[in-house]
Formats: structure tokens, sequence, C-alpha cells
């Protein structure tokens, strides 16, 4: 999974690797390894991560997402802007690295949560 460069996430594409059950937190669906540095320093490439399927994400939370038919992990975060003077959420992938630009998904590319990081 992205988290600095675009992998995509595909299905079948996996390895099976035991864990004893305390190792596990509770809610989590599956597993994925992380590639790249862009939510350093908070989680380093080759670590793994846990993810609890859902379709729904409260801001500032760490989630899975498709985006533009690629896979990230990434913070949801949102930027407001008026537009005929109502107010816009549009939402934006952020990461703890700095040195990534937060990315604003335009939903008409495709935009979907996977799952919340745990």
């Amino acid at each position: 999974l992205s988290a600095g460069t675009v992998n995509f996430l595909e299905e079948g594409d996996f390895e099976m690797v035991d864990f004893p059950e305390t190792a596990i937190p509770a809610g989590a669906d599956f597993a994925l390894t992380i590639s790249g540095d862009s939510m350093e320093p908070v989680y380093q490439d080759g670590q793994i991560i846990w993810i609890q399927e859902t379709t729904e994400l409260r801001l500032g939370e760490e989630g899975i997402f498709i985006y533009d038919g690629q896979a990230y992990f990434k913070v949801l975060t949102e930027r407001i802007e008026q537009e005929n003077g109502e107010d816009v959420h549009i939402p934006v992938l952020r990461s703890y690295n700095e040195k990534y630009e937060p990315r604003e998904v335009h939903t008409q590319l495709g935009f979907q949560v996977v799952g919340r990081v745990l």
C-alpha cells in the first residue's frame, strides 16, 4: 500500500502471515504493509498496519483510500470553499511527512474509502 509512491491495491496479491491473536487489534479485518515514507515519522516503510473495513471515516482519521485507480494510506481532512454563498466541503488526503503536499480529491476521478487504520 502506498505511503508516498503510488501502488495499486490488488486483490489476490497477498501473503498469509500468522500473528498471535493478542497482536491483532479488536475490529481488524485485514493487514497491509506500508510502502513509502509519506506517513513518517508515525509509520515507517515496511510496517504492517491493521485495517477495519468501512466506507466512512471522520475527519482526522487515518484511512485506506482508492483515488483515481490508486490505493493510498493517508489522513482524511477537508478544505472548505465558498460557492454561490454556500460552503463546499472538498476532501483532502494528507501525509504526516511534510515533504508531501496534501492531495485534494476530485470525486469525478473516483474516490472510495476502503477502511480505517487501527
